[in-house]
């Protein structure tokens, strides 16, 4: 059939083929991950210890190895610094040793003295692959990548230098070289000094046995792989996430919106209530001034009076004296008492009359000073209130515009994204229990 309709033939060649081709591509993909996890599962923590001590162990070496990864062993503050305490005091400190008290740092959280302790190993046991090991795994840890790369040329020279190693082992110290290797190639490239990182690869790849050098390349693109997948990752829960801040925004931008109206509202009327205040005391403390000066203009007047009839009497005193000093006459008729009298009770009552007009004065003066202390307290307090509603809703319109610029992830999510990506141990982690175990396994057993 197929043959006598070659149109339709080639309609369906052109149709199966691509989808052929796609199922045999992904089912490549699917071995080759596969494949990535068996490696992962046989490499992975199979051999942390790369170099075991020359049997026997001497009994001073095995007993501080005891005391560092058994009695000093639980992550404790007493610990680590009982640990820390007992390698100092040390007279003799083997490669095993060493190796411990590097394990138990890490144990106890100390990475910086581990690295400080494989670095030493390094130059007093050249020859011990777990130093340069640590040291290069612990050099990336801290971002310390030309350091780190250095080490990892030396690591693989030595591990040419010992044709007697173990296949595992080498397998082992590969797989790790080349997951460092792609850490420093895909997460981290950007900090990298790519000249020395094509160095220390190449130095690498063009030594390394081809079976070996095929784990360290799988162990590359392993790193690329999982970088790749929490990359995927990351974007989808990126715009997932950006899709809820942006709802959330959306609610809130309603809210503030409705808060904000309300604001302006008790905004307004407390101006407007300010004014208020200062109208009316102003107008009050008006009258009360109006009233002052006409109560002064009387007061004055009084005075002025007072003054007069002061005056008056004066002269009737002198009057009356000079009456007094001379004789009698009997055709004298003015008596100057009777006025005296008249005058001195006119002169009491006009200064009873101005000290009632110092004393509404004064009742005056209070009550403007009272209005004008009570305007002062009601402004500060209302003003402090439209302070505030300022305040807020200014704050609000600072908000409104960062959500005008679109939704934002949150800065912790961020960073924690950023930094499981970037971390060293999402992609390569040395199992201190299994370090330990494999140590302490090295030791006789009684």
């Amino acid at each position: 059939m197929r043959v006598k309709r070659p149109v339709d033939n080639i309609k369906i060649k052109s149709t199966f083929l691509p989808r052929h081709r796609c199922i045999i591509q992904r089912g490549r993909q699917l071995l080759y991950v596969i494949a990535l996890l068996l490696l992962w599962n046989a490499t992975a923590g199979a051999y942390q210890l790369l170099t075991p001590p020359k049997q026997p162990i001497q009994i001073n070496a095995r007993e501080s190895v005891q005391t560092l990864l058994n009695e000093y062993w639980m992550r404790t503050p007493p610990n680590a610094l009982a640990s820390e305490n007992f390698y100092k005091d040390l007279n003799s400190r083997p490669a095993i040793v060493s190796v411990a008290y590097a394990v138990n740092r890490l144990q106890q959280n100390k990475t910086n003295e581990a690295k400080l302790v494989a670095e030493k190993l390094t130059e007093t046991f050249p020859k011990n692959l777990d130093g340069w090991m640590l040291k290069a795994w612990l050099n990336a840890l801290e971002d310390n990548f030309d350091i780190s790369l250095v080490s990892m040329q030396s690591l693989n020279q030595k591990v040419l230098a010992t044709p007697d190693l173990p296949v595992e082992v080498k397998s082992s110290i590969y797989s790790r070289l080349g997951r460092l290797i792609g850490y420093l190639e895909g997460p981290v490239a950007h900090r990298v000094n790519q000249n020395l990182l094509l160095t220390t690869t190449q130095s690498i790849t063009k030594t390394a046995p081809e079976k070996h050098l095929n784990e360290f390349n799988l162990g590359r693109a392993q790193v690329f792989e999982k970088y790749t997948e929490i990359q995927q990752n990351q974007t989808l829960k990126t715009n997932e996430e950006l899709v809820k801040v942006a709802k959330r925004d959306q609610k809130i931008e309603q809210l503030l919106n409705r808060e904000n109206e309300s604001l302006s509202d008790s905004e307004q009327k407390l101006s407007e209530e300010i004014e208020r205040v200062r109208q009316d005391a102003g107008a009050r403390i008006s009258t009360l001034e109006n009233q002052g000066s006409e109560i002064e203009q009387e007061r004055i007047a009084t005075k002025f009076e007072i003054q007069k009839r002061q005056n008056r009497l004066f002269y009737l005193y002198e009057e009356l004296a000079l009456l007094n000093l001379g004789p009698v006459s009997q055709f004298w008729a003015y008596d100057p008492r009777v006025e005296i009298r008249n005058i001195e009770f006119q002169l009491s009552q006009k200064r009873s009359d101005w000290n009632g007009y110092s004393f509404q004065l004064r009742n005056i003066s209070d009550e403007i000073s009272r209005l004008q202390v009570f305007v002062q307290q009601k402004t500060n307090s209302l003003g402090k209130e439209l302070k505030k509603l300022n305040g807020s809703r200014r704050r609000n319109l600072n908000k409104l515009k960062r959500i005008a610029s679109g939704p934002q992830i949150a800065d912790g999510k961020k960073n924690a994204m950023k930094i499981r990506a970037t971390s060293l141990i999402t992609y390569d982690e040395i199992s201190e229990e299994l370090y330990r175990q494999q140590i302490l396994n090295q030791l006789p057993r009684n």
